[in-house]
């Protein structure tokens, strides 16, 4: 397993060039935490950039301090998530249900293009999702077998998490403790002390003797019902574990609201709130994320429908447990009026462990296949479906091709991903042995970085960074015309001048203004280009046309990224 998560994780992973958004944003915010040796606040372009808390930003500049500045150091928090994930989901799975359907459930997870994908990018999802899901599984652990010194470790997973994204991890957290508790109560009480249980089962509570006058004087069956209705409630209460949270959450929170005393109103009511209850920031319907989890779990998503109705879920309380984990966030995300596509990544373990359970249970003889139609009849849309993503690659309609152009991936490739995925199912319903189910969702995962490789020649700066860095000249400006670009920052090791338009920078700037750093339009911009004896400009062809009564001297196309320009000017 760990060979298999060093293969998918960590091949290749410094080889394409950090992308924006995200990849070049929480690199320059790490950039600049040595830039202006400032490891407490956050900053971008000089700003206090406060969205989001700093676990990662610090993961990440520690990571630079040990192997530079550099794509395989900036992803590789990320890279060691994703493969703490695996190790969580074999020790969550072997705890349930021994290490054979552990060892599954980790390799279904490892094989999950979305998993692969998000664990080999600079995001902050992958490092949160291993927090969260750590702290969740903890928890159950010490709720369903009595664990109790497994709570602090779980609180103290918790506060991590928060300090990775915010507290969206204690509503998730105690959203699926809370849920789980009321639909297995009795399931939450600890297992049975007249018999040795054994590792990976889960042995219900003795029943009360409806013998009246037995237990402890005055309390008969009645009070042992009253016991058993509330012991679930009173597990979740963990003074303890609280106080571990707020002594690992609450300083650097209480540190940013003593230096900005606005900034409650804008993490909590406008960052949170405002993005559940609003559609201002990333606007989809509600339900965007049911294909999105299909697509983050392929190749393993034509196998879900069979795996939650066909064997049902009712007489496990550990399969109930993992149905609830990712419904919860299913559900919850999917009620937000902001959505993006990474926010369902906790889902992905607990379905996992669901699918490599549900094929862990299968025997390899050819009379249980037969007895399973649910499964073939999933192999066989499965298969289907490969073939029509075949025929679709070969004859392409028009809106697909222009897709496929812009994505910049060869259609060799397509066809590679598209023959594996087809055969897979089908070797499988052939030959009658998991096997090759495993083996080709193992092949499609080793192929999915090549595809990054390829999405990030177009979307990353790296070559313009390198370029501006190149030709970089003393008292020289970066500026953006209604442009930013944080990989550029990162690449070139130089801040943004930019023109006055809304950013993600805005909140940063209300708190400590850099006016040096903004224009109010063209006309300031280009007298701020005349100062200089060089400025290189970012700015889309279509713009470049009204920059130039502005900018007399000489202006040098340098290089071309999509429809963005990058430019050399020196004034007269």
């Amino acid at each position: 397993m760990a060979l298999m998560g060093l293969v998918l994780f960590f091949y290749r992973l410094g080889a394409p060039g950090l992308m924006d958004p995200d990849e070049g944003r929480y690199a320059e915010i790490a950039r600049e935490i040595f830039f202006l040796h400032d490891w407490l606040m956050p900053h971008l372009n000089l700003s206090p950039y406060l969205e989001k808390p700093p676990l990662v930003y610090w993961l990440t500049a520690l990571s630079f301090k040990a192997l530079g500045a550099n794509e395989l150091a900036a992803r590789l928090p990320s890279a060691a998530s994703a493969l703490g994930g695996l190790f969580l989901a074999y020790w969550l799975g072997r705890s349930l249900w021994g290490p054979a359907l552990g060892f599954l459930g980790a390799t279904v997870l490892a094989t999950c293009s979305g998993y692969v994908v998000l664990g080999r990018l600079l995001t902050l999802d992958m490092t949160f999702s291993l927090l969260l899901n750590l702290a969740i599984a903890l928890g159950y652990l010490a709720l369903s077998r009595e664990r109790r010194e497994l709570w602090p470790w779980a609180y103290g997973a918790l506060g991590l998490a928060v300090l990775a994204k915010g507290p969206v991890a204690l509503v998730l957290a105690g959203l699926i403790w809370g849920i789980w508790v009321i639909v297995c109560p009795h399931a939450a009480l600890p297992p049975s002390r007249e018999g040795k249980q054994e590792e990976g089962t889960f042995s219900p509570p003795p029943q009360p003797s409806p013998l009246k006058g037995e237990g402890v004087k005055g309390r008969g069956y009645s009070g042992l019902a009253t016991r058993i209705r509330r012991r679930p409630w009173q597990s979740l209460v963990q003074p303890w574990g609280w106080l571990i949270l707020a002594v690992l959450v609450l300083p650097w929170f209480a540190y940013v609201q003593w230096r900005f005393p606005d900034y409650f109103r804008f993490f909590i009511l406008e960052h949170h709130f405002g993005r559940f209850l609003t559609p201002a920031i990333h606007p989809e319907p509600f339900y965007y994320f049911g294909p999105v989890l299909l697509g983050l779990l392929l190749p393993w998503s034509w196998l879900l429908p069979w795996v939650l109705f066909s064997r049902g879920a009712g007489r496990d309380p550990d399969r109930t447990f993992l149905l609830v984990w990712a419904a919860v966030v299913l559900i919850f995300f999917s009620l937000s009026r902001g959505k993006l596509a990474p926010y369902i990544l906790p889902a992905l373990l607990p379905l996992a462990l669901i699918v490599g359970e549900g094929l862990g249970s299968l025997s390899e003889s050819v009379r249980t296949w037969a007895a399973d139609p649910g499964l073939r009849i999933s192999l066989w849309a499965w298969t289907l479906a490969g073939f029509s993503a075949v025929a679709l690659l070969l004859w392409p309609p028009a809106t697909l091709a222009q897709a496929l152009s812009r994505a910049n991936l060869a259609l060799p490739y397509l066809l590679l991903v598209a023959a594996v995925f087809t055969l897979t199912p089908l070797v499988t319903l052939v030959g009658r042995r998991l096997g090759p189910l495993f083996l080709g969702a193992l092949l499609l995962s080793a192929l999915l970085p090549v595809g990054l490789d390829r999405l990030s020649s177009q979307r990353s700066p790296r070559e313009l960074g390198r370029l501006v860095q190149s030709l970089w000249q003393p008292d020289a400006a970066l500026v953006g015309v209604y442009l930013y670009s944080q990989g550029l920052s990162f690449y070139s090791g130089q801040v943004f001048h930019l023109m006055d338009f809304r950013t993600e920078l805005d909140f940063g700037r209300k708190l400590r203004p850099e006016k040096d750093l903004y224009f109010a339009g063209v006309k300031e911009m280009g007298a701020f280009a005349g100062t200089r004896p060089q400025v290189f400009l970012y700015v889309k062809g279509d713009d470049l046309e009204s920059l130039k009564p502005e900018l007399p001297g000489k202006i040098q196309l340098l290089a071309r990224q999509r429809d963005c320009l990058l430019l050399a000017y020196q004034r007269e």
